[in-house]
């Protein structure tokens, strides 16, 4: 499916936002058909905190700075995932995996021994 031109989203985002909602939520549906069945089960987790952050914003404002928070976040895990792999040697046994409370999973447990 595709989008609107700019100028036809923001008319409905002032005059029909319930059918930008429905537009954007298509979309969504779309991105995770197209991926494999082993990836949707992660993006429909996703995409629920996503919704969950949205719908506890005081505002727009609110529901980008909340979405892009949980980006930096996860961004800011795998960097320090990505760094503490770099500086492991051949001969470094590595630690046992560290469980989090997110979807981040850790490299060192794809790692063959």
């Amino acid at each position: 499916m595709e989008l609107p031109d700019f100028d036809t989203l923001k008319r409905l985002a002032a005059s029909e936002p319930q059918l930008l909602e429905t537009l954007l939520y298509e979309q969504i549906e779309a991105v995770i058909a197209s991926a494999g069945p082993d990836q949707q089960r992660r993006l429909r987790g996703l995409q629920f905190q996503v919704d969950c952050q949205r719908r506890l914003a005081k505002n727009p404002i609110d529901s980008c700075i909340r979405i892009v928070n949980m980006m930096q976040e996860t961004f800011f895990l795998m960097h320090c995932e990505m760094n503490r792999l770099c500086s492991l040697s051949p001969e470094d046994e590595p630690p046992p995996p560290i469980r989090r409370n997110n979807n981040v999973v850790s490299l060192q447990d794809r790692l063959p021994r």
